[in-house]
């Protein structure tokens, strides 16, 4: 193994991240959502049941403000409902619309179409290949997780 391999790979797979970014950036972008919009109904979408500012903030790595802020937007496009908790009325929740259920499967269903309008235009004795790099790319990036969060 060379001594430049580890940085090649560095660089190669930082490039990819910019390229699988700009791609969600662009659907987001016709989806008249932000990236941080889109993983609150993710987030959501996932839980099935109202969730608390708190655990969603928690979970996407923001301030409870900045959420505050988040879900006022979400309210206004009608893809969140705020529910106030029973024990605490300052506790708040907030739970997907069917509206939101909609945009997430559309963002989805967006996703699918550009990847498989990708995978058709490529030589098809090369995609079993590539299929096989992104697992063995999958298996190094989930082992390098598991050791940063060891370190952590």
């Amino acid at each position: 193994m060379a001594k430049d391999d580890g940085k090649r790979f560095y660089e190669e797979t930082s490039a990819i991240h910019k390229m699988m970014l700009n791609f969600e950036y662009m659907n987001k972008q016709c989806m008249k959502l932000g990236r941080v919009e889109c993983n609150v109904l993710h987030f959501l979408l996932q839980k099935k049941r109202p969730v608390n500012m708190k655990e969603i903030a928690g979970h996407i790595n923001v301030s409870y403000s900045r959420i505050t802020h988040l879900i006022d937007s979400l309210l206004k496009k009608g893809f969140v409902t705020r529910i106030s908790g029973v024990d605490d009325r300052r506790v708040y929740f907030a739970q997907i619309t069917p509206e939101g259920i909609s945009i997430v499967g559309a963002y989805k269903n967006n996703n699918e179409a550009m990847f498989n309008d990708f995978v058709n235009n490529l030589p098809k004795e090369k995609v079993e290949a590539i299929y096989k790099s992104l697992e063995y790319w999958l298996q190094i990036l989930n082992k390098m997780n598991y050791e940063l969060k060891i370190l952590n």
